[in-house]
């Protein structure tokens, strides 16, 4: 409930209970209804003004430790009493006063409005360093960043540089083209044709200013301002006119290409014919002889042409035949159950082969050319393999393990036969789908033997030493074939052999023949040791290469010389009747290596007297796995291809002996490793004997 109460302005003020007065009580107004009375108007004093305050030095608050966290205002305010004035009037707040800004503050006000100032000095030292290192660049190095030809060598010393562009337009394949083939007869490096280019020229006037080193990042642009010349091209007439004899043949008759086909996008595509003829060598070897780098070697000569017999055509007619046969997939049956072998999986297991008749001169009409395609039988057995089938059908022979002593057998225990695929049978059986005389094959399966393992031991006798090579050539895999036998030592002298007049390529082992025959050219005056062969290689350098490290360039600049006739001739005069450089390959056999090494070693090669030439590369052949790895201390000579490997050599430990080896599909060097150590071990059983 709220009470109001109605005041009279006549009555006096009172001051609710309770409440005491805050002001002093006002004195009655003058009344209105008296217009005669005088008015007076009263004027309140003056406020007094407070007394002043003592002023108080303001203290360093920033400095004092013992003050709190945050600094007090150095003054307080200081109440005053306002009961005796009606208005009161506050002066106004004094500044508050602090310390000195710490330095880090400072620092960074200071960067906020000078920033241009440090960012102006970074870069004026970014400048300078880079400069620095400029002017300290090699003052024969290339321009960084130069490449020549697609060879990096900036930064490289220019000798080097030199060096490395010299060695690498060295190796840089020719490609031959005869007549208007599109394809290169051959492609050899650009040393076999004796092609030389000399870059020396072309690097001497590029280099890194020094002028520009001064000015700013010319270091990473300088080399776009070189000007790189061509080089200077040599050619060596000794070196191209071995390549040619070699692969040209006096005749310079370049065979025509027949027609083929490939399998294109899951179908057969004719590989076209191309022409052949012949050339001139005289003109082949000019080109040669003017052909310079541009991109590559290309080196075209003229043919009078000779078209394959083998055409288009007829590769055409096959290829179709062949893309209507196989355009459905193979059935294939194999344990009860038929595989659908995709014809695109067929048709990869075909290859083509020319057929081309040859003239009896009988008066025979001579069928035409046809092109012939051939299941290969590794791709055949690939995919059987490898889709399962393989594994559904075979059951794998067992191991019979046989224990002997030299030849006599002295235990057996008989492993399980197996049953293996038959791949000529199951070839013979997808023929027939593949001409479309039948509608599916099927997986051919034999029984097989056991495989046969041997425990060999060998007694140091005459059959111990000859069962030794006979059974290592059986024991191991690929042609193998052996002649050894001592010469000194403890008596009686034994040996052995296994296909020793079995004739293999040479494989680089022919080099120390050629040698041989060149000696006994010096030696009687037909042949100058100073003469250059190879290249830049006389006589006397050529026949260490071919020695030492079976150089092939020398080998065949040494034939190109000394002739075919010459070499096959002088080395019949020694006994080295199974040694032939008549046909395309060089072929020699184990028992003419062991001869030609012993006549070497006791001295007796006829026609040289100075057999140092000879005798000194054997010590530093290049083959290094072989027999060396096991007699350290043999005279070997040898030679190796991807397929073969041969090596002959004069052993030498308590004794002597002879040692020859000759390997086709064969893990060359550790098959001849494990020879030469099964060889002294039974040896050192005969050097144990009592006498």
């Amino acid at each position: 409930m709220i009470s109001i109460t109605i005041m009279d302005p006549n009555s006096p003020y009172q001051s609710p209970a309770g409440i005491p007065p805050q002001t002093p009580v006002p004195e009655a107004p003058v009344p209105y209804g008296n217009p005669t009375a005088p008015y007076v108007q009263t004027v309140p004093p003056a406020p007094q003004m407070p007394a002043p305050q003592p002023y108080t030095q303001p203290q360093n608050t920033w400095a004092s430790p013992s003050q709190t966290g945050y600094p007090q205002s150095p003054q307080m305010p200081q109440p005053h009493d306002m009961s005796n004035y009606g208005t009161a009037i506050t002066p106004p707040p004094r500044p508050r006063v602090y310390g000195k800004v710490p330095l880090p503050v400072r620092i960074v006000e200071w960067f906020k409005g000078h920033w241009y100032i440090p960012a102006g000095v970074l870069v004026v030292l970014l400048v300078v360093g880079n400069i620095i290192s400029q002017l300290l660049y090699p003052l024969n190095a290339l321009p960084a960043g130069l490449v020549v030809d697609g060879a990096k060598v900036g930064g490289m010393d220019r000798d080097a540089a030199v060096a490395k562009l010299n060695a690498a337009y060295d190796k840089v394949q020719v490609k031959l083209f005869f007549g208007d083939a599109s394809v290169p007869y051959k492609t050899p490096a650009a040393s076999q044709l004796g092609i030389r280019a000399d870059n020396t020229s072309r690097l001497a006037s590029v280099s890194y200013p020094f002028a520009l080193r001064f000015v700013p990042t010319s270091y990473w642009w300088a080399a776009g301002l070189a000007k790189v010349g061509d080089p200077v091209y040599n050619y060596d007439k000794a070196t191209l006119d071995t390549y040619a004899l070699k692969n040209l043949g006096e005749d310079c008759v370049i065979p025509p290409k027949n027609a083929s086909l490939k399998l294109d996008d899951d179908r057969f595509a004719v590989v076209p014919a191309e022409a052949g003829g012949k050339c001139n060598l005289t003109e082949f070897k000019d080109a040669v002889g003017k052909v310079t780098y541009a991109g590559g070697y290309n080196v075209k000569t003229p043919v009078a042409k000779v078209e394959a017999p083998l055409t288009n055509d007829v590769a055409q007619q096959l290829g179709d035949e062949l893309n209507n046969n196989l355009k459905n997939d193979l059935p294939l049956q194999a344990a009860g159950e038929t595989t659908q072998v995709k014809s695109s999986v067929a048709k990869g297991w075909l290859s083509f082969q020319p057929f081309i008749p040859e003239d009896k001169n009988d008066g025979t009409p001579l069928p035409p050319p046809r092109l012939l395609y051939v299941i290969e039988p590794e791709r055949v057995k690939r995919y059987l393999e490898t889709s399962g089938i393989a594994a559904k059908v075979e059951k794998k022979p067992g191991v019979t393990k046989i224990s002997t002593t030299d030849f006599t057998e002295t235990s057996r225990t008989n492993g399980a036969p197996g049953v293996l695929i038959d791949i000529n049978k199951t070839i013979a059986s997808i023929d027939p789908f593949i001409n479309a005389r039948a509608s599916g094959a099927t997986v051919a399966v034999g029984p097989v033997p056991a495989t046969e393992q041997y425990t060999r031991k060998y007694t140091p006798s005459d059959a111990g030493y000859r069962a030794l090579i006979q059974q290592f050539a059986q024991d191991n895999p690929g042609k193998i074939g052996i002649s050894f036998h001592e010469f000194s030592g403890k008596r009686p002298y034994l040996g052995g052999t296994a296909n020793d007049t079995m004739q293999l390529p040479a494989a680089g082992v022919e080099g120390i023949y050629l040698a041989y025959v060149a000696q006994r050219g010096i030696e009687d005056g037909s042949v100058q040791p100073t003469d250059r062969v190879f290249g830049s290689l006389s006589y006397t350098e050529c026949m260490e290469a071919a020695i030492s490290s079976q150089d092939a360039d020398c080998i065949g600049a040494l034939l190109g010389k000394l002739s075919n006739a010459t070499v096959n001739a002088r080395l019949a005069e020694i006994g080295l009747t199974g040694t032939s450089f008549s046909g395309d390959v060089n072929v020699t056999t184990a028992h003419d290596m062991v001869l030609f090494m012993e006549k070497l070693n006791d001295g007796t090669l006829a026609g040289i007297k100075k057999r140092e030439s000879l005798m000194t590369p054997l010590s530093d052949i290049s083959l290094r796995d072989g027999i060396k790895s096991a007699a350290q201390n043999a005279k070997v000579s040898g030679g190796a291809t991807d397929t073969n490997y041969n090596e002959m050599a004069v052993v030498t430990g308590t004794g002597q002996y002879v040692v020859a080896i000759m390997t086709e599909g064969s893990d060359g060097a550790k098959t001849t490793s494990k020879l030469i150590k099964a060889i002294d071990a039974i040896r050192k059983q005969k050097q144990d004997l009592r006498s």
